[in-house]
Formats: C-alpha cells, sequence, structure tokens
C-alpha cells in the first residue's frame, strides 16, 4: 500500500489535522479492501452457480448495507467536523483534493454504486432460481411425451405418436416461451453465462424435434396413399400419384430443413456444461441426430430425384440383364422393356426379346476385338461393353435408334437380383401361359430358361414370362403392407448401392443427380490409386453366378516416393466339369490412368480375327479407345485406355471345378511427398458377385498420420485391409516420414 503524503499545514490546531490524515489513510485502506472484495464478490456471481445464490445473496446483503451504514456515518462526521472546525476549512478543502483522497473517493463510489447493482441482481438470481426449476419441470413433461411418442410410432399407431408430438411441441414451447417472458434485466444477466445460451439451444432443438415429429405423422399420411401399381404410380381418388409424390417431397423438405437446424443447436452445445449423469445421453442423441440429418438429406435428394424423373412425359427403356452371362455393364440383355410415362402414370409396356430389334440393324459395324468370339458384329445386345455405364447406356440409345426404336430418356439397367428380393416379400406370383409358378428360388433358374431362344421352348414367344410377370408382381406390390412397402423402396436402394441397378438420363441436369446419388454405374475420377475388374463372359455360357473371385493387392512405397503395385486375381468355378460349364472371360483391369505395365502372368491369349469380305462401318467411341491402345508382345495383354483409366486387357477361361490365378506387378504413374495423403478406391463392377479383397500397404520409413478405415492388420511399416466387394470403397490415409 502506498505511504500516505504528510501535508504541511502551520497552524495550531495540527494534532487535529494530523488525526483526520490518518482519518483518510484507514477510509483509503477500508475502501480499496471492501473494492477487492466487492471484485471477488461479482466473480463469483459470474460463475452462473445458481446452488451458491443464496449464500450469496446474504453476504452481499450485508456488505451492502455495511457500506451504506459507513457512508452514513462518514457523512455525518464529516458534517460535523466541518461545522466545528471553520477556522480548519481552507486546510480541509485542501485535504478534499488531495490525490490520494479523490482515489480513495472514487474507489468508495465505484464499490457503492456496484454493491447496490449487486443488490439489484441477487433479486434477479432469485427469479432466475425459480425460473430454472420450472423451465426443468417442463422439459421433463416434454421429454416425456417425446418417449410416449417414440413408442408409439413402434406400435405403429400414428395418431398416438402424432398427439404426443403435438403436447411436446406445446410443452418446450411454453418453456422457451417462459424464458422470453421474463424480465429485460433478467434476461440480460442470464444470457451471459454460457450454461443459459446452452439450454436456450437444447430447448430450441427439443421444440424442432417435436415439430418434426408432427410432420412426420403428416407424411405418414400421405406415404400411406401413395403405391405403385401395374399402372404405375396410383393414389387417393382426389390426387394423382405424381401430387401425392409432390406432397410427399414437400413434407421431406419441411422435417429436413427442421432436423437440420435441430442438430445445428445440439452441435453447438458445449457438453461440458451439462451434469455429469446426462452426457452420454446428449452424445447419443447427438450421434442419432447427426445420422437423421444426413438420412433425410439423401431421402431428400432422392426424393426430388423421382418427381423430376417422373414428371411429364417420359420413355424409359429397361434392359433385363442376366448377370449370370456377365458383361461389362451388369450381364447380356437378353431381353427388352420400353415403358412410356404420364406423370408416373404407365401409359404403354412392352417386353421383348432384344433379338426382335436386332433383327432390324441394317448397318455392318465393327465390334470391339473381344467381341468378335460370339459376334462378326456389333448389336444392341452386345452394346454394354463399356465399363462406364454412362458410356454403355449412351451406345445402347444410338443402337436402338438405329434399329427403329425412338430415343428413350432414360436407361434403366436391372439384374433378376432386384426381382428376387421382391418375390422375397411379395411371395410366389403364378403365371398361366405357360403355367409358372415365381418365387425367389426359381425365379433365376426358370427365366433364363424360358428367356433363351430355343426351338424346344412351349411358346413362340420366349419373352413372354416375364412380360407377364411385371405387371402380376406390380400388382402384388400395390396390396403390401406398409411395412412390407417399406421393405420393397429398401431393396430398391439396396441393390443400387450394390450396383444391381444402374440408371441414365438424356437430360443432363437429371444425369446430375443420378451422379449425385451414385447409381448411375460411373468410372469415378481419382488422383490417387484406384482398382476396378471388370469381366466379359464371351463364351455364350451361364456360368458367372459361380464364379468366385479374390483380389489380393499389395502396394509398397519406395524411398523416394515412387509407388508399386502387385495384383493378383483368383478366380475359381465352381461349377463340375460338365459340357456347358465353361466360362470365358475377357477380363479388363481398371487402374489409375498412366500406370506402366511392368509383368504379368497368368492369362489364357487368344488369337481372334475379323471377316475380311465385311464393309465394316467403324464406332468412334470405339476407335478413339483403339488409337490409345497397345499389345504386349509376349503375354498379348492389351495396355489401353478407358473412361480416364488404363486398363489391362486379356482373357482367362475356366473349366468348370477349375481355379487361375492372374499376376500383374505396375507403376503408378504418381509419387507421394514428405508427407502425403494416399489412397485407393476400390470399385465393384456393375451386377458382379461380391468379391474377396485383401489390400496391404508397405510403407518402410514412414508412419501413419491418419486413416478412415480400420486396418484388419497393422505394423510398424505395414497395414492392410480385408474387404467384402459388395459395393464401391474408398480406402484413405496421410503418410509421414519417419
Amino acid at each position: 500500500m502506498p505511504a500516505v503524503k504528510k501535508i504541511k499545514i502551520y497552524t495550531s490546531n495540527r494534532n487535529f489535522l494530523t488525526a483526520d490524515i490518518g482519518a483518510v489513510k484507514k477510509a483509503r485502506n477500508f475502501f480499496e479492501q471492501i473494492t477487492y472484495l466487492f471484485f471477488a464478490f461479482f466473480y463469483l456471481v459470474g460463475l452462473g452457480v445458481l446452488k451458491t445464490a443464496r449464500g450469496i445473496l446474504m453476504v452481499c446483503f450485508y456488505t451492502g448495507s455495511w457500506v451504506v451504514n459507513f457512508t452514513i456515518s462518514t457523512y455525518r462526521g464529516a458534517r460535523n467536523d466541518i461545522i466545528k472546525t471553520k477556522t480548519t476549512f481552507g486546510y480541509r478543502t485542501e485535504l478534499l483534493f488531495s490525490r490520494q483522497f479523490l482515489r480513495s473517493l472514487a474507489m468508495f463510489a465505484l464499490v457503492a454504486a456496484l454493491g447496490w447493482g449487486a443488490v439489484t441482481s441477487l433479486g434477479l438470481i432469485a427469479k432466475a432460481i425459480n425460473l430454472k426449476d420450472r423451465i426443468i419441470r417442463t422439459a421433463l413433461i416434454g421429454n416425456l411425451y417425446l418417449d410416449q411418442a417414440k413408442n408409439s410410432l413402434a406400435a405403429q399407431d400414428f395418431s398416438g405418436a402424432g398427439n404426443k408430438f403435438s403436447l411436446a411441441y406445446k410443452t418446450f414451447t411454453q418453456s422457451r416461451d417462459d424464458m422470453q417472458q421474463s424480465s429485460k434485466a433478467l434476461q440480460g444477466l442470464l444470457n451471459l453465462v454460457p450454461q443459459k445460451q446452452d439450454a436456450d439451444r437444447l430447448l430450441e432443438a427439443a421444440r424442432l424435434i417435436s415439430s418434426a415429429g408432427q410432420d412426420f405423422i403428416i407424411l405418414s399420411d400421405h406415404a400411406s396413399g401413395f403405391k405403385i401399381t401395374a399402372q404405375g404410380l396410383q393414389s387417393s381418388p382426389s390426387t394423382t400419384g405424381q401430387q401425392n409424390l409432390k406432397e410427399i417431397q414437400n413434407d421431406i423438405n419441411v422435417i429436413q430443413r427442421k432436423i437440420e437446424l435441430a442438430n445445428f443447436n445440439i452441435n453447438n452445445v458445449n457438453e461440458n456444461n451439462l451434469p455429469q449423469d446426462r452426457r452420454g445421453q446428449f452424445l447419443e442423441l447427438k450421434n442419432k441426430l447427426n445420422t437423421a440429418d444426413l438420412a433425410l438429406k439423401n431421402l431428400q435428394t432422392m426424393t426430388n430425384f423421382v418427381v423430376t424423373a417422373l414428371s411429364g412425359e417420359k420413355t424409359l427403356l429397361v434392359l433385363f440383364e442376366n448377370n449370370n452371362e456377365l458383361r461389362a455393364a451388369g450381364g447380356f440383355p437378353g431381353t427388352y422393356g420400353l415403358i412410356k410415362l404420364t406423370d408416373g402414370r404407365i401409359s404403354s409396356l412392352k417386353i421383348s426379346s432384344i433379338y426382335d430389334l436386332d433383327g432390324q440393324l441394317k448397318e455392318i459395324i465393327r465390334p470391339p476385338g473381344p467381341l468378335s468370339n460370339v459376334n462378326d458384329r456389333w448389336y444392341l445386345r452386345d452394346s454394354t461393353w463399356f465399363a462406364d455405364f454412362q458410356q454403355s447406356a449412351r451406345k445402347v440409345m444410338s443402337f436402338y435408334e438405329k434399329e427403329g426404336g425412338e430415343t428413350p430418356d432414360m436407361v434403366l439397367a436391372l439384374t433378376p437380383n432386384l426381382i428376387v428380393d421382391w418375390l422375397k416379400i411379395t411371395g410366389p406370383v403364378k403365371l398361366n401361359n405357360p403355367p409358372l409358378t415365381l418365387n425367389a428360388d426359381n425365379f433365376v433358374e426358370i427365366i433364363q430358361a424360358a428367356t433363351t431362344e430355343s426351338q424346344n421352348l412351349p411358346t413362340n414367344a420366349p419373352k413372354q414370362p416375364l412380360a407377364d410377370l411385371f405387371p402380376l408382381l406390380l400388382q402384388k406390390i400395390s396390396a403390401l403392407s406398409e411395412a412390407d412397402f417399406a421393405a420393397i423402396i429398401f431393396s430398391i436402394q439396396q441393390n443400387l448401392n450394390n450396383k444391381q441397378v444402374a440408371l441414365f438420363a438424356r437430360d443432363p441436369a437429371l444425369q446430375k443427380q443420378i451422379l449425385n446419388l451414385r447409381w448411375s454405374g460411373e468410372i469415378i475420377d481419382t488422383d490417387r490409386d484406384y482398382l476396378a475388374v471388370v469381366a466379359s463372359n464371351l463364351g455364350g455360357t451361364k456360368t458367372d453366378l459361380a464364379i468366385e473371385q479374390q483380389i489380393k493387392l499389395t502396394t509398397s512405397i519406395s524411398a523416394d516416393g515412387s509407388l508399386i503395385n502387385d495384383l493378383e486375381i483368383t478366380r475359381t468355378n465352381k461349377m463340375p466339369k460338365l459340357k456347358g460349364t465353361r466360362n470365358e472371360s475377357y477380363l479388363r483391369i481398371f487402374v489409375p490412368e498412366g500406370s506402366q505395365l511392368l509383368s504379368n502372368i497368368g492369362f489364357d491369349a487368344k488369337s481372334l480375327s475379323f471377316p475380311a469380305d465385311l464393309n465394316y462401318k467403324i464406332d468412334e467411341d470405339l476407335r478413339e479407345i483403339e488409337k490409345t491402345s497397345s499389345i504386349d508382345v509376349v503375354s498379348q495383354t492389351t495396355v489401353g485406355r478407358e473412361a480416364g483409366k488404363t486398363f489391362f486387357g486379356n482373357w482367362q477361361i475356366l473349366e468348370g471345378g477349375e481355379s487361375k490365378t492372374i499376376k500383374l506387378s505396375y507403376k503408378l504413374p504418381f509419387k507421394l511427398n514428405s508427407i502425403d495423403r494416399f489412397s485407393l478406391l476400390f470399385q465393384k463392377q456393375i451386377g458382379g458377385n461380391n468379391s474377396k479383397v485383401n489390400w496391404q500397404l508397405n510403407f518402410p520409413n514412414r508412419q501413419t498420420v491418419w486413416q478412415n478405415f480400420d486396418p484388419s492388420k497393422t505394423d510398424t511399416d505395414t497395414i492392410s485391409s480385408d474387404i467384402l466387394l459388395d459395393k464401391d470403397y474408398f480406402l484413405g490415409l496421410v503418410l509421414q516420414k519417419r
């Protein structure tokens, strides 16, 4: 504490003045102590610890009372001293204007003002305590209503669930109104407290979730009137299927916006401000809300696509691809369907043999070289040659036009897997001509036999069973319960994800939506490692469902950052060694563009040629691929470029019961820096079986900094992962030199 400056006053009443200076010194010390005490108190109040509010109230009350009493006493004493010592007024004036006294007086005034504010604030805190208790009670009731709504939904009691969501919404809204109707001074005080801000976010999130729940009941009402029948989209008598679909679209958009905002509020809550015993529940809610937000965004995107795709007049070309005779873009399309839609309703449907169209082709178009194993001309039935479905679909449309068909708006390719999944849900379907009962177990076998060109079939229309099945199956779907109909929708999504279904739209805006949904069957562009093994069965046998494929890829990083891939592909024909079980497939292994083939063994080279007497027309897309292709003299392996990738192409021939392994080594076209990302995209072939994949990365003198997958094995210099390739997989990590 700084010393008080002595004031030299030449008067006979020197002792009195000295005593005054000591009193000022003591008063100043006291004021400073009171100031320190107040600031300590103000810090405690600022913590927002409401449990200690009552104790703080008492301390502040007595402290404030003491300050007021002391001020009054000081004033009275000073007044009496001035009256009694008028002769010393000049000296007192000098004292009052001294620096020390003015500083002490200012500190006293500050303490007094803040003390008064503290007393007022404590009254507000008392109100806040009462408000907090009321809001907690209301929130507990609202949470109970949400739990009851969840139970009602589980029991498919949508009416009861809607009522509980409504009660929860009203309850949480009442809590919000209580907060907003508190006095401005109380709001100003509480808004400075982080706990109150988090409480606001939680309360608003609860309101939004309750409101979204109410909207979900409305969505379920609209969805319950939505049916897929043999006539296409169908709804209640007062609305069309397209109108009903747009109502569903609007419902989903509204729900998604509310869940997105609730998710935003939850993500901005500091979990450390929550009670310890509630943090686990909060984190669980946070994860579920993030998942719901993502799922709703996906559903929103899908619904927007369906509404756009089914609006107006549309022509849909459907390829029924037999993946037991695998082709690059799915399977051999022995049967096609032409569907004309008007706002989602089927105005015409035709299902026929693709050979009927191929007979109309006048042009003699030279096929890709490997296709000469089955045909010396290129027809619609072989147009799904390209691994990227977009390119194959454009080629399908081109051939369809050449063979007399009108240009379709969309091309849909599907394998029997989707129909099998539907039959598991609907149960068997009975056909009359020929009399057949199709179910999930016999569908592939019966349809495959019925749709094969043969003179021994009991009908002159070998595709008729499939034509008869389609409307009957849709009719059975229309009669399903809501739960079973939801299973139908889920099966469509699963088959799209598993690449048993692929779509292409001629309209660029619609195609962009398909690309965003990953339903396009595209070869995805990457700037790091990539692998896709694409097989085309060109032996005419139905054997691919019995082919088991295992892939082992080992990536090694050298000291300078260059990368070498060693690839092993083991394929086994599980069929017995009998006539008609031989599998002749042309394999294309797609890798990053610019990769250099170092070695390859295990292929079965074939020598093919085209007839010299045919005046071929050369396809421009095929010409571009052939211009960039070369053939390895020793192994007869083709190294070419397609869909922005380098491919290595050659034959593998498997007799029934036989297993063979192909081995390739190639150098990747990029290097890694001292610290760099590395990723590998595995793409599954459209319509193909699920493959077992083992990937191992060797990185001596480096270490992993980050990765997006759980490895099956890891040590100092190696990491590996085992994958069941039932869809596309992306593996990524960051590596740093030690």
